[in-house]
């Protein structure tokens, strides 16, 4: 039998607290292991925690950002056998703890990213000096900065502009655009992102979090090309198992009547067809493919992507941007 396919997914969450109650949530490195388990492809996770209830604790409490890594640490990449790597949680307004754990968690502990960076969900803008000053010391230690970019929430562009102007002033940083295709402002960040790249430094990429729509994707691969895009599906444990398999469609994954108790910006139905202005599609009757990354692969193939260079987006890209090998983590 074959192996199975190598695919990294950058953009996921072992929150602490349920998204919804705020209630300290109680799953174990066994559940995510049975859900990679599960998987048709041999899927391994770069895992962080920003559950709100927590991060908001930072103002007052900044020593409180010690805590959250090193349970991520902890509980989940350490004891994981390589199959989850970590990324270290940062936090302007806990700028001493933050350099404090880039140093810890990126040296000793192994850790391969940074973030997710929300800014504007927590109430700060992400190009601001101190952002600057943690994202040279990232650079510094080899590690690329995933930034949170609203994938259709805030039409302005805002979120990418400060994400531009960080990567800017750190060209020999790397930063990641977190669910930068699968949305209302896919087009726009494709567009802005490669005037970026014709006169700034090759140091930004593009998270895919959609692959079913097959025309975005197919924009940022012709415009963008294969090395810029990267899997970041922002799986999270939204609640305690049983999950979802891996591969369902992102908003089933909190819980399975999520789409009639979400503020959502306006939807409309079309018989069982659900389709909603921020990015996702839903039909009530079925999910709307197989739970696999086989799907994905089919979506790829489908915008145009050849074999060569669906295995860079799948992992190749991922292994490059956080130095994988170098750290010993991949074979």
């Amino acid at each position: 039998m074959p192996p199975k396919r190598l695919w990294i997914d950058g953009h996921v969450h072992m929150l602490r607290r349920d998204v919804h109650s705020g209630e300290e949530m109680h799953y174990t490195l066994d559940d995510i292991l049975a859900l990679l388990d599960g998987s048709d492809a041999d899927v391994r996770f770069v895992v962080n925690d920003n559950n709100p209830y927590d991060v908001d604790r930072f103002v007052d409490d900044p020593d409180y950002l010690h805590t959250m890594n090193e349970r991520i640490h902890r509980d989940f990449v350490q004891p994981s056998g390589g199959r989850l790597f970590g990324s270290v949680q940062i936090d302007p307004r806990a700028l001493k703890q933050s350099h404090e754990d880039l140093d810890l968690y990126l040296t000793e502990r192994n850790f391969v990213q940074v973030g997710e960076v929300e800014g504007a969900p927590f109430g700060f803008d992400m190009d601001t000096p101190e952002m600057v000053e943690l994202a040279q010391h990232a650079a510094r230690l080899g590690a690329p900065v995933e930034l949170h970019c609203s994938t259709a929430d805030s039409p302005t562009g805002d979120h990418l502009r400060q994400a531009l102007n960080l990567a800017a002033a750190v060209p020999e940083g790397n930063f990641i655009i977190a669910h930068a295709i699968g949305g209302r402002n896919s087009y726009q960040y494709v567009s802005a992102i490669e005037q970026y790249l014709k006169h700034g430094p090759a140091n930004v990429y593009l998270e895919i979090i959609q692959f079913h729509l097959r025309a975005q994707v197919r924009s940022a691969y012709e415009h963008l090309g294969p090395d810029r895009l990267v899997v970041g599906t922002d799986w999270a444990t939204y609640h305690n198992p049983p999950w979802p398999a891996y591969g369902a469609h992102t908003t089933m994954l909190m819980h399975p009547d999520f789409w009639k108790e979400t503020d959502l910006k306006g939807f409309s139905q079309w018989k069982s067809e659900f389709w909603f202005s921020s990015m996702f599609m839903l039909d009530l009757r079925e999910n709307p493919w197989p739970c696999a990354v086989a799907s994905w692969v089919g979506f790829l193939r489908e915008a145009g992507v050849t074999e060569e260079d669906i295995e860079k987006i799948g992992s190749g890209n991922a292994i490059r941007l956080f130095r994988l090998r170098e750290k010993g983590l991949l074979p």
